[in-house]
């Protein structure tokens, strides 16, 4: 990932080029062409926007492929973690809210994202969530980019489904901002494990571990709803989970799955808080400075606490009965290939499940270590974080070469204020 200057329209972008012997790779560029469509295509202020798109030959005649991004001035919500361990109630649910909301306008044009992780959220100064990276989501409509079988996404934060090999829909990106839900609340993720394939099993066959007692039990109710193994019995898609935190922070419980709105544009007005902006026109695009600054949260706005326990059996509880009776079967379908990387950084889990038949069938996992280079260029002295993505074979990587890039001309629209104001925010630094 490279920041790059836009000669033509004199504004700073995000450059992500791919290596060029991935670019040799049909299979390869059609996903990464695919990116560009689709992302283009959702055109919101918390989705990180795509300008253009391009093929070119280096300066060895290699073939190089490339995509202009909107720059944003924010931070990874991993890095924040990484500072903080835990959010704050209040900033954690304005959050997950956001993204909810984000994640339904890709969802209604029939986008999954399919990765949903800390790495591919971004905060900026003023609290707004921006979602990026959608280099490994698929129309729902669209013909497959990536081979039978092969399963997509970060062993953290995998729908059971998706584990499973099975096809990723919208209820398997709500799994998976419920596991960041998690991770922000409880300020650990909710399994662990020696490896991306232990780790990703974990996600099918077990409950995660008990949220912290402090939190109000409407915050707890609300994860296991949206952790539950079975996809037909979470929220459908980011509208209906964001309307969901929306009542918790109206100090309700949440609602059952199916009767929340799900439309992605419910509002709820709280004291001291600024709703989120509804999707502006078509044709407009955002832009955002380009300093990295650090996320400190809303000021105001916090969860009130349900007073109302679950009656019966827990989400969880009927969610490990679920997956009980597909153990044996988990036994035999499980396998494969497990690409695992170090760090905190979220490790990327590619597998096949093999083929079914009347033997006993024996699975050996096998890792595979990849790094991927950062670059930033010396224009700039911020901070970049940035994370792998699955592909079906190998992670695609970024590269240390620089591209000169264009951009169709697009409207500029002020910054939308977020569903909160940050009393500590920065003045703007000076242009690098």
């Amino acid at each position: 990932m490279w920041e790059a200057m836009d000669n033509r329209l004199d504004r700073r972008v995000a450059v992500k080029v791919l290596k060029a012997e991935f670019s040799e790779d049909p299979e390869f560029l059609q996903r990464f062409r695919f990116e560009a469509r689709t992302t283009a295509q959702l055109n919101y202020p918390g989705i990180a926007g795509v300008y253009d798109y391009g093929e070119t030959r280096d300066g060895a005649g290699e073939s190089l492929a490339y995509l202009v991004m909107e720059l944003v001035n924010g931070e990874p919500l991993n890095a924040v973690l990484g500072r903080m361990s835990r959010l704050p109630l209040g900033h954690a649910l304005d959050m997950l809210e956001q993204t909810g909301r984000s994640l339904q306008i890709a969802h209604t044009a029939g986008v999954v994202h399919r990765d949903v992780k800390p790495g591919n959220i971004l905060i900026t100064p003023t609290g707004q969530v921006k979602i990026t990276d959608f280099g490994i989501a698929k129309a729902v409509d669209a013909s497959p980019v990536t081979k039978t079988g092969m399963v997509m996404g970060t062993a953290q934060y995998i729908a059971p489904e998706q584990a499973l090999g099975e096809e990723a829909t919208s209820a398997s990106d709500v799994y998976s901002l419920g596991v960041v839900g998690y991770e922000v609340l409880a300020g650990s993720r909710p399994f662990v494990g020696d490896g991306a394939l232990t780790v990703a099993m974990k996600h099918v066959r077990e409950a995660p571990a008990p949220m912290p007692g402090d939190l109000p039990p409407a915050v707890r109710e609300l994860i296991e709803i949206t952790m539950v193994k079975d996809p037909a019995a979470r929220y459908a898609n980011g509208g209906e989970f964001a309307d969901a935190v929306a009542a918790v922070r109206a100090g309700r419980r949440p609602p059952a799955p199916g009767n929340a709105r799900g439309s992605g544009t419910g509002r709820v007005m709280m004291p001291g808080i600024v709703p989120s902006p509804q999707p502006p026109p078509p044709s407009s695009t955002q832009m955002m400075p380009t300093s990295q600054r650090e996320y400190r949260g809303p000021a105001t706005g916090t969860a009130a606490a349900a007073t109302a326990e679950p009656a019966g059996m827990s989400s969880a509880q009927k969610a490990l009965a679920w997956a009980g009776g597909g153990l044996l079967l988990l036994a035999v379908l499980i396998g494969g290939y497990v690409l695992l990387t170090g760090g905190r950084d979220d490790t990327q889990t590619p597998f096949v499940p093999p083929t079914t038949t009347t033997q006993q069938t024996t699975t050996e996992p096998t890792t595979t270590t990849t790094e991927e280079t950062t670059t930033e260029e010396t224009t700039t002295t911020d901070e970049t974080t940035t994370e792998e993505t699955t592909t079906t074979t190998t992670p695609e990587p970024t590269t240390t070469s620089p591209t000169t890039t264009s951009a169709e001309p697009t409207q500029t629209t002020t910054t939308p204020r977020p569903l909160f104001e940050n009393p500590f925010q920065q003045e703007p630094q000076g242009q690098p």
